[in-house]
């Protein structure tokens, strides 16, 4: 038998999808940049043993309500004789205010390769008619009646329909992951940089997302949208509670899904940026217990939304994705649903160039991994975060909101959050919280929730929470954030809330501090993404809020295995026994230098070994071998002096034993 697949690992290539030019209500224009690595698909064998030569078509679709739909599809000239059946299709979706011809140059690349490629522009977007629906089931019956047409179009492009996958970000990726789940059946579905609850996301907590704003303000030459799509920047820019009334209402209707994804019967991949500026990870989390398909998932570095990029992740990838499509497009037995389906990538120092986090590789075979607690720290005064509360319950912070000269929202988001007359207008306050230091390395990973106690003598108030890092020589980066805007607050009424942030994965060093910035204008150094612009819009009301010092004003902090062990301050409310376990290593693939790490349970004292072994099973480095107690260990292993190829690694402890695989690639 033939073997299909020319390249064992295939490259991925970068393509930017540029969502071009947005404008505020006075026709301001910014540029604003929405990216996504569209992997590309392993090489099929040719029998001329080079490219393939592609023939383009350009064509219009006639949807049901009569929009042209403007799509192109790339073919191989002749047939191959290895694949009877036909290529596999692959159907690429653009982001959001872009079109089809952003993704010609790679569709034609990946048609070379040995494959039926179809591209087309969203609605409202490109050359096609119609009217944005900005992500809705109307998008997704679009695709829906797309594939039904490729199916038909098989005799002329000679494709092979039981093969279609479909794949790409943001819009990209939830409109054919929420055609799926309305019915649609195709082979597998790459779904990045996006969530099932995308809408409910932008709005999350009662805030707005400066993103959601830029989305619904492009010019007519990027995104033509439905009526009530266009009203939309209207109900945003206005401080009346029955704009944001229908705002809240219409925004998520027949846009989140979640509801309806355990109708999924598609195979799929869901990728999520832990710092992505439009969605918050939390919505595929979600959807985890709800998910009925085939799947994997990723929660890390991902490019599309504002998140930090790394080279060992993308290394990662590369594996990841050729994996999923050795399975589902070849029919290669490579055991990948029985191995771990969630995938991790926590964020850690050092920092690097520009400015981005490191990124440590794990995974898990259960969600949430096993191991984890919950850490909880009180508000109390002095500006410190404390496992106990304040003895003085209604002692308080205050966080004074001032806008000045009758400034308005629109205003404020011409002016990008800078300049003489914001500064003039507009005062930005914070309060800080510091907890005492972590004494060992320490996972965080999922939401963190706070509770919060407060007051205020304003109609509306805003409490945004920036969690950083704050190290032992004092310098601090920012890890992630808990939002949110009480908009149907009754003044001067003492309430509370248990609010959601923005889930997050992160390794804090030993002697870090957890620091808490508590301001009215959420701001974030180093994110190039957002610029000057704030994550959400502020609140344009003049008021003074309070948070107490009370045993209800707290925030819990999701950990993931290591232990806290500063007992006088900071201790977990959850057992945090460590067990045994063996991480993947990372990076992986690598080249030549990659790590592993494994844990020992408490009361451990025995032999240890971590030995790796070849594909024949023939031994080809001991990298341990002693007495070991409990603890977390981490090695380092140089695997200069061997050559390319797959290696498994075993960890034996006492009767515990596990073996994991390692990739080496030059």
């Amino acid at each position: 038998m033939k073997n299909f697949v020319k390249n064992l690992i295939a490259v991925f290539v970068l393509l930017v999808i540029f969502s071009a030019l947005g404008y505020s209500q006075d026709f301001v224009k910014r540029s604003r940049t929405e990216n996504y690595k569209l992997p590309k698909l392993p090489m099929i064998e040719n029998p001329k043993d080079g490219m393939y030569t592609v023939i383009k078509h350009d064509f219009f679709l006639n949807l049901r309500d009569n929009a042209q739909m403007d799509a192109s599809k790339f073919f191989p000239s002749e047939p191959n004789p290895y694949l009877p059946d036909g290529y596999p299709v692959v159907i690429m979706v653009h982001g959001y205010g872009d079109r089809k011809e952003t993704l010609e140059n790679f569709a034609w690349a990946q048609a070379q390769y040995g494959y039926v490629v179809y591209t087309y522009s969203v609605r409202g977007q490109g050359n096609s008619t119609g009217l944005s629906n900005l992500i809705s089931r109307t998008e997704a019956q679009d695709l829906i009646e797309f594939v039904n047409y490729i199916k038909a179009d098989k005799q002329i492009t000679g494709s092979d329909t039981s093969k279609v996958l479909i794949m790409g970000g943001s819009q990209g990726g939830m409109v054919p992951y929420m055609a799926a789940s309305m019915g649609m059946n195709v082979r597998a579905i790459i779904s990045a940089v996006a969530s099932p609850d995308f809408a409910t996301s932008w709005i999350e907590n009662g805030c707005i997302k400066m993103t959601l704003l830029w989305t619904v303000e492009y010019t007519p030459d990027t995104a033509r949208y439905a009526p009530q799509v266009d009203r939309m920047s209207n109900w945003i820019y206005s401080n009346q509670n029955r704009y944001w009334d229908s705002l809240a209402y219409w925004l998520p209707k027949d846009r989140d899904f979640s509801n309806i994804i355990q109708n999924n019967k598609v195979p799929v991949v869901l990728e999520n940026s832990w710092q992505d500026m439009f969605f918050n990870a939390l919505g595929n989390i979600n959807g985890i217990p709800k998910m009925t398909a085939p799947s994997r998932y990723y929660f890390g570095a991902v490019m599309g939304h504002g998140g930090d990029t790394s080279y060992t992740e993308d290394q990662w990838h590369m594996n990841f994705f050729n994996e999923w499509f050795y399975y589902w497009l070849f029919g290669y037995e490579n055991n990948i649903l029985t191995r771990p389906k969630y995938h991790i990538a926590y964020t850690t120092a050092p920092e690097h160039n520009p400015y981005m986090w490191s990124f440590v590789h794990d995974s898990s075979a259960v969600w949430p991994p096993q191991g984890g607690s919950n850490l909880k720290l009180y508000f109390n005064p002095n500006n410190t975060l404390k496992t106990t509360a304040s003895s003085t319950p209604n002692s308080y912070k205050q966080l004074p909101n001032v806008v000045k000269n009758g400034y308005t929202m629109t205003q404020i988001v011409d002016d990008e959050f800078t300049g003489t007359r914001f500064n003039t207008n507009f005062k930005k306050d914070s309060a800080v919280f510091v907890s005492n230091p972590f004494t060992t390395s320490t996972k965080m990973l999922g939401t963190p929730t706070l509770n919060l106690d407060y007051y205020s003598n304003a109609t509306i108030c805003q409490f945004n929470f920036q969690i950083y890092e704050q190290f032992s020589n004092g310098s601090t980066k920012f890890v992630t954030s808990v939002n949110y805007t009480d908009r149907k607050y009754s003044k001067g009424t003492r309430k509370q809330k248990l609010i959601n942030g923005n889930s997050h994965a992160h390794i804090f060093q030993p002697g870090s501090r957890l620091r808490i910035v508590l301001t009215n204008l959420d701001t974030r150094r180093n994110y190039s993404f957002l610029g000057t612009n704030p994550y959400v819009l502020p609140v344009m009301t003049n008021g003074t809020h309070r948070i107490y010092y009370s045993s209800n004003s707290f925030i819990n902090i999701p950990l993931s295995g290591a232990p806290v062990s500063n007992p006088s301050e900071i201790t977990v409310d959850n057992s945090t026994a460590l067990s045994f376990s063996l991480n993947q290593n990372y990076p992986n693939p690598f080249n030549p230098v990659t790590n592993i790490k494994f844990t020992l349970p408490d009361n451990f004292k025995g032999n240890v070994t971590l030995r790796i072994y070849d594909l024949t099973g023939r031994e080809v480095a001991s990298l341990i071998n002693g007495v070991l107690t409990s603890g977390i260990y981490e090695h380092q292993w140089n695997a200069s002096g061997l050559s390319s190829g797959v290696y498994f690694y075993k960890l034996q402890a006492g009767q515990y034993s596990d073996v994991k695989k390692l990739m080496l690639i030059k």
